[in-house]
């Protein structure tokens, strides 16, 4: 009995670990339900070992399509305050519920977009991870940062 309620618990961590939930897809309607503080945390530290010092105060999930697949995707994303800094990282729908992808799906990895406040934003395109947009001034391009290591 000690080892099925082991396995049982085990099951059970594993399926947590491998897909933490973000938010719900309801009537066509993104909304956030997880508690975002640590991955705030995560993330905003991931910026500053990037060299890029930011604060991010906006979170909200978006949905697209990628324009090479075909596919819709669902991403969470974040900027500062003057929209120069996003950060994103996909999710997966299962059941109305968005959780990160762990494992092989594309695109893998945290996303960083800066540059400019408004162009320079992560888009999927043929399953990886695109900055979409010029900035329009010359002395600020876009650039693009993937950490491959999931923190969160």
């Amino acid at each position: 009995m000690k080892k099925v309620l082991f396995a049982v618990m085990l099951c059970g961590l594993m399926n947590f670990a491998n897909a933490q939930q973000i938010g719900i897809v309801r009537n066509a309607q993104h909304r956030i339900t997880a508690n975002l503080d640590p991955i705030k945390k995560n993330w905003e530290q991931m910026l500053l070992e990037d060299k890029i010092p930011a604060i991010l105060v906006n979170f909200e999930i978006r949905s697209g399509m990628d324009n090479g697949t075909g596919k819709t995707y669902y991403m969470l994303l974040a900027t500062n305050r003057d929209h120069s800094v996003k950060v994103a990282r996909a999710l997966e729908l299962k059941n109305g519920y968005l959780s990160f992808f762990k494992g092989q799906e594309e695109p893998l990895g945290v996303v960083t977009c800066s540059g400019c406040a408004n162009a320079c934003s992560p888009i999927v395109f043929q399953g990886k991870w695109v900055c979409d947009g010029e900035c329009p001034s010359a002395d600020k391009p876009c650039t693009k940062s993937v950490t491959a290591e999931i923190k969160n």
